[in-house]
């Protein structure tokens, strides 16, 4: 899913904004890819990554002319190379996942299942 759908509802100084946060978070997720948190698994899912990230941080915010449509075409790609790196990193290393729901139902569980406060009895 592209983070901008409508180009023409920016401003393009926005745009050249929001390209140029998402050339930053490229080299985060590059910097990141550089020396991954927890063992490698496959460094070949790890070395796609980083090549997917360094071909998107060069066809990003090349100089030149550029109307509202290519900047957010940029922000796009920017946005999908950094998920779509995260989620190799994720895939090709042991980093901690969140761990996996609780058996049973909500009902089953003690004190889940409502978020709201329970009522004294007493009458006040």
């Amino acid at each position: 899913m592209p983070l901008i759908l409508d180009p023409d509802a920016y401003e393009a100084a926005a745009l050249a904004a929001l390209r140029d946060r998402m050339l930053e978070g490229l080299a985060e997720v590059e910097a990141g890819l550089a020396a991954p948190r927890g063992n490698v698994l496959d460094p070949a899912g790890i070395e796609l990554a980083r090549e997917l990230v360094r071909a998107a941080r060069a066809a990003v915010g090349k100089p030149g002319a550029s109307d509202r449509a290519r900047r957010a075409a940029e922000v796009n790609l920017a946005y999908a190379a950094m998920l779509a790196a995260i989620d190799l990193q994720k895939c090709h290393t042991d980093v901690p996942r969140v761990p996996s729901p609780r058996k049973g139902s909500p009902a089953e569980r003690p004190g889940a299942g409502s978020t709201r406060p329970r009522r004294s009895s007493r009458a006040g």
